[in-house]
């Protein structure tokens, strides 16, 4: 990473400072807590995305995953009466298999993985559709997780494969070719179902509507403000995790002043145009 990377993180963890002590000026702790169990699901999904990015294989799918792997670990648990961890772990292996799938599919033929992914995140909404009939799938119970703990695990894998990428050797064998590929589609689909789990747990249920449009674009908006690049040349090491508290903040923010939710959508649109500029800023810095 060059000076300026590091610069942008710090800037941006100077933000992130500001975002948290106005939200503990203006609104009671609980807020807070809230904002962090709002953070972990889509911050996850940030994740699964920068490794895609990382590898040269960027995944689309991540958020219809993400929604698809909840309803499913939701099914097992009502349908075939399995214990929660039984179906999630299932899930996990079945994620990271269908992303094997997709990374083979992408290296075999070619093809843009952006394309392929693109294709699959169709597939896995009408899978969606179907498996939970256009109801929403109770949990029989809530495992109790702190909102803080589940945070946590989203922040020491944003921050780890962050610090990960900094090995050039790591670089090397995983940014391009087979390897990459695979890796690449298989862990950003194993990271987005956990994703799913993460968001289950938080809701108790899962939904019809899995919003996986909005989920990808909350992941793109974090990922490019916190500085990794589209061609997999720049990965940042906090920048992910400060911009999904920064965004995270925002939304709580606007939601607890009865802003409509459309609001919200406008700056994340208007953060993946700060982004991209941020990005182009960096890579023309380090050229």
């Amino acid at each position: 990473m060059t000076k300026w990377q590091w610069a942008w993180e710090g800037a941006l963890g100077v933000i992130a400072v500001l975002a948290v002590g106005t939200v503990l000026v203006t609104a009671p702790v609980q807020h807070l807590v809230n904002i962090l169990a709002l953070a972990a699901p889509v911050g996850l999904a940030a994740v699964a995305l920068s490794l895609s990015l990382r590898t040269g294989t960027p995944n689309l799918a991540v958020g219809a995953a993400s929604a698809l792997s909840g309803a499913l670990m939701a099914w097992a648990a009502v349908e075939l009466e399995l214990p929660l961890a039984t179906g999630v772990l299932l899930v996990l292996v079945l994620a990271a298999f269908a992303g094997l799938v997709l990374g083979a599919f992408t290296v075999l033929l070619g093809a843009p993985s952006w394309a392929v992914t693109l294709a699959a995140a169709v597939v896995f909404e009408a899978l969606l559709v179907m498996l939970t009939g256009g109801s929403v799938i109770v949990l029989p119970s809530v495992p109790s997780y702190p909102p803080g703990a589940v945070f946590a695990v989203f922040a020491v894998l944003s921050v780890a494969g962050g610090a990960l990428w900094l090995n050039r050797n790591v670089r090397e064998r995983l940014s391009k070719g087979w390897a990459g590929g695979l890796v690449g589609l298989a862990g950003s689909s194993a990271v987005a179902a956990l994703a799913g789990f993460a968001l289950l747990v938080r809701l108790g249920a899962a939904q019809p509507g899995g919003q996986g449009l909005s989920t990808v674009v909350f992941a793109l908006a974090a990922v490019v403000l916190g500085g990794t690049s589209l061609n997999g040349e720049r990965g940042a090491v906090t920048g992910t995790l400060l911009s999904v508290l920064i965004l995270a903040v925002v939304q709580g923010q606007l939601a607890l002043m009865n802003f409509p939710s459309w609001v919200y959508t406008l700056v994340l649109g208007a953060v993946v145009a700060l982004g991209l500029t941020v990005s182009r800023l960096l890579d023309a810095l380090r050229a």
